[in-house]
């Protein structure tokens, strides 16, 4: 594949990443919308957008990603036909877009292509994607370790130089019978985990660990020797990641070396994100949102994202502190009658006695049940 060939595969590829992305949010967000989703914001709206339209998987997918990148993309996507602009509603209007009757085709045709909702289907909740860099550079880390142990040459280099990772390994195999542990089970436990999975994301993922033998190869290296695009090798790299992720969290017995890497430090509701986990907990023991935030040293809006978090998570929690029956009713009604999920229309139509908060927290909860 030649350099030229190259950028014009990659591009299409981003082009089919966006285009999927985009489609839940035309003629409910702005095209910057699916920007920041992409590219892993923690503003308040993006991680709303990612919960109200189950966008899991795209959430992170590119945290490097440019402005310039994106720019290219859209044009790309209007010169063909794939996107329209729309002008927005409400009472502070802003554009937002429409997914054309052929750009929806092309990304059915890509999700096809790219086998999509196979590399997507471990992203089940929004953190996996801020937790996959901890757990590869551990795992990364952890088998370098190893196998220079068992080399017993300890006179390397460390791949990952995070000192918080760095810790976090040391304190696994500093105990001295700890390590012969590690050093006897790791390799077993990683070959049962990754196993089940395709042949080309075991190598993808094999072949970029480094040891005592073998110096690992980036992401880039990989898709020059392949033949294939960047984009393509991220999309496996994620998948692999993220099923590894998820077996160990449900088979943490059959894994009791590897199950480490994954285990919440806090102990909290695995449900949640750290934070919001944090935050569940003390709205059991009946904390107000004020409270918390004054005891967490963290603003209000921070307090309500949680609550929105666990309205979407949580079936059991019981809102009504924060919403009546009465009030989820209409704002539920509003949304369905207008026939979106944009906050300030849906503000705009059932008046200024229903908060934000509100329909964040009915919405979050329609979202939920829909989910299962």
């Amino acid at each position: 594949m030649n350099s030229q060939n190259s950028v014009a595969e990659e591009l299409e590829l981003l082009c089919a990443v966006a285009l999927n992305a985009m489609i839940p949010l035309a003629n409910e967000r702005t095209l910057q919308s699916a920007y920041y989703i992409l590219r892993g914001r923690k503003a308040n709206q993006t991680l709303q957008d990612v919960h109200l339209y189950n966008l899991y998987p795209y959430y992170r997918m590119f945290p490097g990603f440019s402005k310039e990148d994106w720019d290219k993309i859209v044009a790309t996507l209007f010169q063909k036909g794939h996107l329209q602009q729309r002008e927005g509603e409400g009472a502070s209007p802003k554009p937002t877009f429409w997914v054309t009757e052929t750009g929806c085709q092309s990304a059915r045709e890509a999700y096809e292509k790219y086998r999509f909702a196979v590399w997507f289907a471990p992203f089940t909740q929004f953190d996996f994607a801020s937790r996959i860099e901890t757990f590869w550079q551990r795992l990364h880390l952890l088998v370098q370790t190893v196998s220079q142990m068992l080399g017993k040459d300890l006179g390397f280099t460390p791949v990952v130089t995070d000192k918080s990772v760095q810790l976090w390994v040391k304190e696994q195999l500093q105990p001295k019978e700890a390590r012969a542990v590690w050093t006897d089970g790791l390799a077993e436990e990683l070959y049962r985990l990754w196993e089940p999975l395709a042949p080309e994301v075991q190598k993808l993922l094999v072949t970029q660990l480094s040891g005592i033998s073998q110096v690992g190869k980036t992401l880039g290296q990989l898709a020059k020797q392949q033949q294939v695009t960047h984009v393509y090798l991220t999309l496996l790299f994620r998948y692999g990641l993220a099923a590894s992720m998820q077996r160990l969290m449900k088979e943490a017995e059959a894994f009791p070396l590897l199950s480490r890497l994954v285990t919440r430090e806090n102990k909290l509701d695995p449900r949640l994100s750290d934070s919001a986990a944090r935050t569940y907990a003390m709205v059991q023991r009946g904390w107000s949102k004020a409270e918390i935030a004054v005891r967490r040293q963290m603003k209000e809006s921070t307090v309500e994202d949680h609550l929105v978090e666990i309205a979407l998570r949580c079936p059991e929690w019981d809102e009504s502190a924060y919403l009546s029956p009465e009030t989820r009713s209409v704002i539920v009604a509003a949304s369905e009658a207008l026939q979106t999920s944009r906050l300030r229309l849906i503000k705009d139509h059932v008046g200024p006695a229903v908060s934000y908060l509100q329909i964040r927290l009915a919405l979050a909860r329609r979202q939920g049940e829909t989910n299962g």
